[in-house]
């Protein structure tokens, strides 16, 4: 369901509490916003460091570096960018 908020002078918004209940947050909580084109996703600090961990993790079992883990990222967004928009032309 899509709610709407509005952006004050000083670049603030107000979450709507069901947004809020929805997540678990409170008073003092920490968000991150995760831009991806023209979207911005929001999730709780201790939601990506979670996903993160199991990167982490995982890597280590294939005993993957930052880098080769880098590399292949970036090949994979390569391939996906050539699949995507190669075929516009």
């Amino acid at each position: 369901m899509a709610k709407v908020a509005t952006v004050t002078s000083k670049g603030q918004v107000t979450l709507p509490v069901s947004i809020r209940k929805r997540l678990g947050l409170r008073k003092g909580s920490r968000i991150v916003f995760l831009e991806g084109g023209d979207e911005v996703r929001v999730l709780r600090e201790e939601d990506l460091e979670r996903m993160f961990d199991v990167f982490e993790k995982r890597g280590r079992s294939l005993r993957l570096t930052r880098k080769r883990l880098g590399d292949l990222v970036k090949e994979a967004k390569a391939r996906l960018w050539k699949e995507r928009y190669a075929r516009r032309r």
